[in-house]
């Protein structure tokens, strides 16, 4: 048996670093393809290069994943009765599926969080906001709590302007119309109508997420035409839920509650990650933590014989070390596992997995992410993908001037190799 994983004790002191708000991106690049690149391989760290410098660095044949959510505008600013300003601020649905939600003409019901509610004594709020297409009235009602969070039924009401009648229309149309986008609280602004494209990757498809995978952020049409040209180019679906942004737990980091974010991952993305000999780059953290996903789930479902739904957040180091030492999988073995009992069908799964050192990544030989808040998550993937190296990495981006965060910068990390 396996020895316990050690853990970094204190989680802020291991995955700290000073970050003035002075390097903190406000806006993006213009075009994004023109955003800079720090690049880092096994022996050196060059910080002169742009994305579009991406079909020169990358192996000609390699496959490049990305994440193809949607961001939803999941930001509502309503009234409530006594008058006061309500922000509403969608996580998700309740009981429903996202798409079901979404496509529903009846009153639907979210975990929310709401600022500005702890006055909200009655539990009411609505808007009424009319513009080209006609009226929409809307109604929110506090049905609970769960955890902090507020269960919210939402139900509205819209009259065409065509016709002077009411219509039966879907509550993605009643958010395209009223919502807001769903800025990251760290920039400080409101936003502003160039987010609405901004802040939504070229790529994007599937609806449901209410943050932006932001490595991805810095494709536009012309480089995603020069990458195809020479890379394959490969999809998942994450929904980036707002724990992104949650710090880490003071103390242990073991201690730390992730979010769990439902996925779903297509049969012919799972054959592509079957292929040997294939050199991978993931395009964000949200691709990556689907990828490494996908491998810890296809050891639970040869564990317990049945396809699971979901990883838990600690089970790569409890109840699947044994396995993962037993059956020595590669990703690729596991994929193709994988792919011969799911019989062409496609994986829908929620993950909550957690990775921190020694924590080794399995699916891709390069990370193209941005930089990261101080005491996050997304640092501690970071770390597991390039060591210690990554605060000189940080060092270097703030000497060099690098712009942080959602809007900002980015960088190409060769991930240490995993030995078995």
């Amino acid at each position: 048996m396996k020895k316990p994983i050690d853990f970094p004790i204190h989680a802020n002191a291991a995955f700290d670093y000073e970050l003035p708000e002075s390097y903190i991106a406000l806006h993006p690049t213009e075009p994004r393809s023109a955003a800079r690149l720090l690049v880092l391989d096994e022996a050196d760290l060059e910080t002169q290069y742009r994305f579009a410098d991406l079909p020169s660095l990358l192996p000609p044949g390699a496959q490049l994943w990305m994440n193809d959510t949607r961001v939803i505008r999941a930001r509502l600013i309503m009234q409530k009765d006594t008058g006061g300003r309500l922000e509403i601020f969608l996580l998700e649905p309740l009981n429903q599926s996202m798409e079901q939600s979404l496509g529903s003409m009846q009153p639907v019901r979210w975990r929310c969080m709401v600022k500005g509610g702890k006055k909200w004594k009655n539990g009411l709020a609505g808007v009424k906001v009319e513009d080209a297409t006609g009226v929409w009235d809307v109604r929110a009602k506090r049905i609970g709590m769960e955890e902090g969070i507020r269960l919210v039924e939402l139900e509205w009401k819209f009259i065409s302007s065509s016709t002077g009648k009411q219509k039966a229309v879907m509550f993605s149309m009643l958010l395209e119309a009223m919502g807001r986008m769903p800025l990251p609280p760290y920039m400080r602004r409101p936003d502003e109508a160039t987010d609405t494209l901004d802040y939504q990757t070229v790529y994007a498809e599937v609806p449901g997420s209410v943050a932006a995978p932001t490595a991805g952020l810095h494709y536009d049409e012309p480089l995603l035409a020069k990458l195809s040209a020479q890379n394959s180019l490969h999809a998942v679906t994450l929904h980036v839920g707002a724990g992104t942004f949650k710090p880490l737990a003071e103390g242990e980091v073991k201690e730390h509650v992730m979010h769990a974010e439902k996925c779903t991952v297509s049969f012919e993305s799972i054959e592509a990650l079957a292929r040997s000999n294939q050199n991978r780059i993931a395009t964000g953290t949200t691709t990556l933590r689907t990828l490494e996903s996908l491998y810890w789930l296809a050891l639970k479902w040869r564990l317990g014989g049945e396809q699971p739904h979901a990883l838990g957040q600690w089970e790569w180091c409890n109840e699947l070390v044994e396995t993962d030492e037993q059956l020595g999988w590669s990703l690729e073995t596991a994929m193709h596992w994988v792919a011969q009992e799911l019989d062409g069908h496609d994986w829908e799964f929620e993950t909550a997995i957690m990775m921190v050192p020694p924590y080794r990544i399995r699916s891709v030989q390069a990370l193209i992410t941005n930089f990261h808040m101080p005491q996050s998550t997304l640092l501690c993937l970071v770390a597991c993908a390039i060591g210690n190296r990554w605060q000189s990495v940080y060092e270097e981006a703030k000497r060099a001037e690098f712009r942080f965060l959602s809007y900002g910068d980015g960088s190409l990390l060769q991930i240490q190799p995993f030995l078995k």
